[in-house]
């Protein structure tokens, strides 16, 4: 009897101390005066439906966002850890871009991400080796080594029409549907696979190919994967000690001696490819050139390694694979539902085609479209690829507006969240913000808000955002051209309900009906 009471005694003490480690960081919001919503032990103010896809997150995130209306900043507690979510455009502005020298880390990720080559890829970089890498890979990304990939990039979409066509040959109504995610995840394959690893793919025809099969499974995020992912937040020593991985290296080791490969037989041919390996190497050589110059040791403070390069291939990858699919999924949606833009797009894109006369769409020609730009623009404003950003307060700041008057006062160690999806759904900063309206960014008319951040703020905003709007644009051109995009039988029209859990895609995914035009 006693070794019992003595056993429940240790059990409600260790109950205790568990209680009390769930809860010690959960004074944080009221001692700074930040608004907030009580937490729960331990997992704070995430909802466990939200982690199994068991409500329409994004849609609680609008909601929640306009809770704080009236609050510059509010604050939720995501496990133990606070996070103060920025809503006021004064201190946006503040913290990405005019004080960007106290903000210009992204938090450090509690998984093996660190442990990884991904160490090494820009988004994950810190401080002054943050700042040499964007300095070495900013070149790259300019409008004239976009026109260099271009052609690279409209294979693949021409490749994407064609699969389509050849399904319509086969119907008996002249008409099919299709499910977007899927295709349009096949058209990001191929792309990154072209543009970022220098290998040609069709996965329209080799539908289980290795690149693809490999990279589905590294851009799938399963509940096991969401369980470690918090394990790592809340035991990260624990969790490296017992060297459980959130990412898969093995997968990560196949991108890894694809780019390996590709340099190698490059440097020993002297082959030179239009494409984002060829674009890497070029930025290793100009380092190595800048370090022999000795009037800029002071510049530079290290080499730009096969592991650097390789690092960024696979970031790029990583954003390309996610944001490319599901934005092309959220465009083609919105216009099928709304056929007087889709309607107003093919006159522009029928009238282009035409001034080429039979010549292949250019890059130049793409960019100066002006309403399928517009079109592309508010579709990323209803739909951003990313749904939030974060910063990491460096030092202690306050923060003031132009009047002198202070907003928040940021703290060392403070992760600050930048609400990009309720911020551009938020009524006060976008005029019905639900409503699919392209001409809000028409030529004359001021941008109505100061929020607007598809790709992120300020100097760590996306560095890939050119390629992106090249690659979205350059598919698009394409189906207006060849096709009617109609809404399908299981096409969703309530995307904020139907889109369940942190997966950008609603629960029946994206349904598209296609006809061939006349």
């Amino acid at each position: 009897m006693d070794q019992t009471m003595i056993a429940l005694a240790l059990f409600i003490i260790l109950l205790v101390l568990l209680y009390k480690w769930s809860v010690a960081k959960y004074g944080v919001f009221s001692e700074r005066g930040v608004a907030h919503e009580k937490p729960w032990p331990l997992i704070g103010n995430i909802p466990l439906k939200g982690m199994i896809g068991g409500i329409p997150v994004l849609k609680k995130m609008i909601e929640l966002h306009a809770k704080h209306s009236g609050s510059p900043v509010y604050g939720i507690y995501a496990l133990r850890d606070a996070m103060f979510f920025i809503r006021d455009p004064e201190l946006i502005k503040l913290i990405g871009i005019k004080e960007f020298d106290h903000f210009v880390n992204h938090n450090s990720m509690h998984n093996n991400i660190q442990e990884s080559i991904l160490s090494k890829s820009l988004i994950s970089l810190r401080d002054g080796r943050w700042k040499e890498m964007r300095n070495i890979l900013t070149p790259a990304f300019t409008g004239s080594k976009m026109r260099i990939m271009y052609d690279l990039n409209q294979s693949c979409s021409e490749e994407g029409v064609i699969h389509i066509q050849e399904q319509l040959e086969l119907s008996q109504d002249a008409s099919i549907e299709l499910e977007m995610k899927d295709y349009f995840t096949r058209f990001a394959n191929d792309v990154i696979a072209t543009v970022a690893f220098g290998i040609s793919i069709n996965s329209f025809r080799r539908k289980d190919n290795e690149f693809f099969r490999i990279g589905q499974a590294m851009s799938r995020i399963s509940a096991w994967s969401v369980f470690k992912a918090m394990l790592y937040a809340l035991f990260p020593r624990l969790m490296k000690v017992l060297r459980i991985q959130v990412l898969d290296t093995k997968n990560i080791d196949y991108f890894s001696s694809l780019v390996t490969a590709a340099m190698r037989y490059r440097q020993e041919h002297k082959v030179v490819r239009p494409d984002m390996i060829h674009l890497m190497m070029e930025a290793k050589q100009q380092r190595l050139a800048d370090l022999r110059d000795k009037s800029k040791d002071e510049l530079y403070y290290s080499e730009f390694t096969d592991d650097d390069l390789l690092a960024q291939c696979l970031l790029f990858f990583f954003a390309g694979f996610e944001i490319i699919s599901s934005s092309l999924c959220f465009i083609t949606h919105e216009l099928c539902l709304n056929p007087t833009v889709q309607d107003r797009l093919y006159e522009e894109v029928l009238t282009v085609h035409e001034e080429l006369n039979g010549q292949p769409l250019t890059y130049d020609k793409l960019t100066k479209m002006k309403y399928l730009d517009m079109v592309v623009l508010e579709a990323l404003r209803k739909w951003p690829p990313s749904i939030s950003t974060d910063r990491e307060c460096s030092e202690d700041i306050d923060l003031f507006d132009e009047n002198g008057q202070k907003l928040f006062s940021a703290r060392k160690g403070d992760v600050l969240q930048i609400p990009i999806f309720s911020l551009h759904h938020d009524p006060d900063n976008f005029e019905d913000p639900e409503f699919f309206n392209p001409e809000r960014f028409a030529e004359g008319h001021a941008l109505e808000s100061r929020v607007y951040m598809p790709f992120g703020v300020g100097p760590r905003n996306c560095i890939g955002n050119r390629m992106a709007l090249m690659e979205l644009k350059s598919i698009v051109y394409q189906l207006l051209l060849n096709f009617k995009l109609l809404p399908a039988e299981r096409t969703s029209r309530d995307l904020l309900n139907d889109i369940r859990g942190h997966g950008l895609k609603p629960r029946n995914g994206f349904w598209l009906k296609f006809e061939a035009r006349q």
